[in-house]
């Protein structure tokens, strides 16, 4: 470039006047150009930036606007998971403990019998064989137990099912400490039931025992992981 300069320099000198315009005209022309090159790669390099944040800002809300939606279902779920753990926690507590609470038949009338057994959905037939046991307590003791037990079932079928289904919204403590908590009542359920069916009082004194020396800490830890996420959503 400077060689090019210093051979139109030479031209100027060589010239004159008419090679001095030339030179001058050449000179604001180059510069024109110059100006509007750099102008046009100096807009081309704007867009390019201003279309790259652009994307970018996309690519953050719509980042932003999903973890929105996974907070909102986790918001969703926590609590639904709470009470149906609690629900399988009551049912099963009751059924494995080693304290049971019993009407006494020989004291109520058949009217009144029959009433409390329909409100705890016996069936007919149920009812029937009940009225006409010798026994009417040793019976229902005897009967009572599988009913329980089919409840207590269901309870922590509709936990487990719900924790499984879901768990990909929760953290992995959180999924851990249900787990955790649904190996334990459920193999207090089986036990108990194996130890009913064997009549093996020593199984039922474990599965009674197991649940009560474990079940708090688990369940401590799951509401302190859960209080913890919901104060983090509050804070949000």
């Amino acid at each position: 470039m400077e060689q090019f300069y210093e051979a139109i320099g030479k031209i100027v000198a060589v010239g004159g006047g008419a090679a001095a315009i030339a030179y001058g005209l050449f000179l604001f022309l180059g510069k024109r150009w110059i100006e509007d090159k750099f102008s046009m790669r100096l807009e081309s390099y704007k867009n390019e930036q201003q279309k790259n944040l652009e994307d970018f800002k996309y690519q953050i809300n719509a980042l932003f606007n999903r973890v929105l939606k996974i907070h909102d279902k986790e918001m969703e779920i926590l609590p639904e998971a709470w009470a149906k753990l609690h629900d399988a926690i009551d049912l099963t507590s009751n059924l494995v403990s080693v304290y049971q609470e019993y009407p006494d038949f020989k004291r109520l009338k058949d009217t009144e019998v029959i009433s409390y057994l329909e409100s705890i959905k016996w069936k007919q037939h149920q009812i029937d064989e009940l009225l006409e046991a010798t026994d009417r307590n040793k019976h229902f003791q005897e009967k009572i137990f599988w009913h329980r037990l089919g409840d207590a079932q269901k309870r922590f079928s509709d936990f487990h099912k719900y924790i499984t289904r879901n768990k990909i919204f929760m953290g992995e403590e959180l999924k851990s400490h249900f787990s955790k908590v649904g190996d334990l009542l459920w193999e207090s359920l089986v036990t108990r039931e194996v130890g009913e069916e064997v009549k093996d009082h020593k199984m039922i004194v474990e599965s009674y025992k197991k649940l009560k020396e474990n079940l708090n800490q688990i369940v401590s830890e799951i509401e302190k992981l859960m209080q913890e996420r919901l104060r983090y959503y509050d804070a949000v």
